[in-house]
């Protein structure tokens, strides 16, 4: 399994944009588009993990997620694993690379939004507030800090 770590203009961004839109999960499209649209600081990354030619999963640091002008910031976002990878602790393996990043960059803390309740837990994430999304739902924020 290889994991790469993709930053806007890389050449193979559009090549990883193309694969993220075409995953079951609808916000893997978003993802996609504002890759395309190149709404990526000079910080925000898109991490992937691929096992061969196949595309596992991916996720994103980015400044803001699907809840906007929380107050918070950087937030890991978009974590997705194709179903036939599940069950192999790679979402970890995504939030840790994707954490290992933003302390890089200097950042101290990362938030996470999520409707799930007990997988960020499980990484020391803890939840700080709710707040509604832009597709109307109440998503929950949670935050961990940095080592």
């Amino acid at each position: 399994m290889k994991q790469i770590i993709l930053a806007d203009h890389d050449p193979q961004w559009h090549h990883f944009a193309k694969l993220i839109g075409a995953v079951s999960w609808p916000a893997g499209k978003y993802l996609a588009n504002e890759m395309i649209a190149h709404h990526f600081l000079d910080w925000e990354r898109v991490i992937v993990l691929t096992d061969g030619d196949q595309l596992v999963g991916f996720c994103a640091i980015v400044k803001e997620d699907i809840v906007k002008a929380s107050g918070y910031s950087p937030f890991i976002g978009y974590v997705f694993v194709s179903e036939a990878y599940r069950g192999r602790h790679l979402s970890e393996r995504l939030v840790t690379i994707a954490e290992s990043q933003l302390t890089q960059v200097g950042f101290r803390k990362a938030y996470i939004v999520t409707k799930h309740i007990g997988l960020y837990e499980k990484f020391g994430y803890q939840q700080i507030g709710t707040s509604i999304d832009q597709m109307g739902r109440k998503m929950r924020i949670l935050e961990k800090e940095l080592k």
